[in-house]
């Protein structure tokens, strides 16, 4: 990718934030990030990456990279008058009651921006968020919605750094073509089609890409207990299926159940949304029912290989997070599993290569291990 300079704001420092700062700053760009969590900053300042990603580390404190960027915890450090793009990468977690989107963190960011008063910066949300949304957000921050341009992420936890420099597809969504522009020029040196369209139906190709991922991901789980059932190889038979073009190996084989930071947190949102507007989408919370079922079938089958009897049996669990390659946790079926395994009076021994941190968090009574050999002696 050939460098190019323009000085960006990335508002979040999480997986999003981070990588994509990160990204752009190693292009050449000047990027100032923006974190409310002062402590994160500290770090950040002191060269402390907050969570695993691979080449993420090698990246961030390359010297040149790193004197490309910046951290705060103000809005006020920042000289908006030279801005080009404002990145919004802030959280968008469930609201616990509804499933909906919880937008507390977006209108606190959009409410700071649009205190400005600089019309020139094209601020883009990256941030998942449903269609019609941000109309909400900007009505009761009394911004146009007109001036806020999307730009979905489509970064897979455990490769987002190559997902970030060699992405599938580019999604830019907006209806200020000016604006679109100065984006569009960010991206021009990238190597993968670009997608230009309306703000709505660039929210809707992020939403359906992280909903269908999902439906796919409990079918080959469902189809594993029909083979388990009927005696079937299950290697040879879900080969047999993926090797049909029209179906295709990847995300096709099964798993303890499907977790992390966006599937479970997209399927509910878009699934409430659906329902709120009289569009129920049956197979999205079919997918979900399957994959609480999943996790049910994984204890289950642990329990019989103990006799049905966790009490006092040792059982080490191999892999806590949701997928190899980072430390993150959410709706790891892992903890499902040692859940189980505690309440049934059994003994817990653990072991991830990056994520026993963050584990510990979650359980402090149970055995860590530094390899999986320790942990299974």
């Amino acid at each position: 990718l050939t460098l190019h300079n323009m000085n960006l704001v990335v508002i979040g420092t999480g997986y999003v934030g981070l990588v994509t700062g990160v990204g752009f700053a190693s292009l050449g760009n000047t990027v100032s990030f923006i974190d409310l969590d002062k402590d994160k900053i500290l770090k950040l300042n002191n060269k402390e990456i907050p969570f695993y990603e691979p080449g993420l580390k090698e990246h961030f404190q390359n010297i040149e990279t790193f004197s490309r960027m910046s951290f705060t915890s103000s809005y006020k450090d920042i000289n908006w008058d030279n801005i080009d793009v404002a990145f919004i990468c802030v959280q968008t977690p469930n609201n616990l009651e509804t499933n909906s989107v919880d937008t507390k963190f977006l209108e606190s960011a959009i409410t700071e921006i649009n205190k400005l008063n600089n019309s020139k910066i094209v601020v883009t949300v990256k941030s998942t968020i449903p269609p019609y949304e941000i109309e909400k957000v900007c009505n009761k921050v009394g911004m146009d919605k007109s001036e806020i341009t999307f730009n979905p992420e489509f970064l897979r936890e455990g490769t987002a750094i190559e997902d970030f420099f060699n992405p599938d597809r580019i999604v830019i969504g907006g209806n200020d073509h000016s604006k679109v522009a100065v984006l569009k020029e960010l991206y021009k040196n990238f190597d993968a089609e670009l997608i230009e369209t309306d703000p709505v139906s660039s929210q809707l190709i992020k939403y359906l890409a992280n909903t269908y991922l999902p439906l796919r991901l409990s079918f080959v789980n469902e189809a594993s207990r029909l083979i388990d059932y009927s005696k079937g190889n299950q290697k040879d038979v879900l080969k047999g299926v993926g090797l049909d073009s029209r179906i295709g190996s990847h995300y096709f084989r099964p798993s303890p159940a499907w977790g992390g930071s966006c599937f479970p947190k997209d399927t509910k949102a878009f699934s409430a949304l659906s329902r709120e507007n009289g569009q129920k989408m049956k197979t999205i919370e079919a997918a979900m029912e399957v994959n609480k079922h999943q996790k049910i079938r994984m204890v289950k089958k642990i329990r019989s290989l103990v006799d049905g009897d966790f009490s006092k049996k040792i059982i080490s669990v191999l892999g806590l997070s949701f997928k190899p390659n980072t430390d993150d946790i959410r709706d790891s079926a892992s903890i499902d599993m040692i859940n189980a395994i505690n309440d049934g009076g059994g003994l817990v021994r653990a072991y991830d290569p990056v994520a026993n941190d963050s584990m510990k968090k979650l359980f402090r009574d149970i055995e860590y291990f530094e390899s999986w050999e320790e942990a299974c002696k």
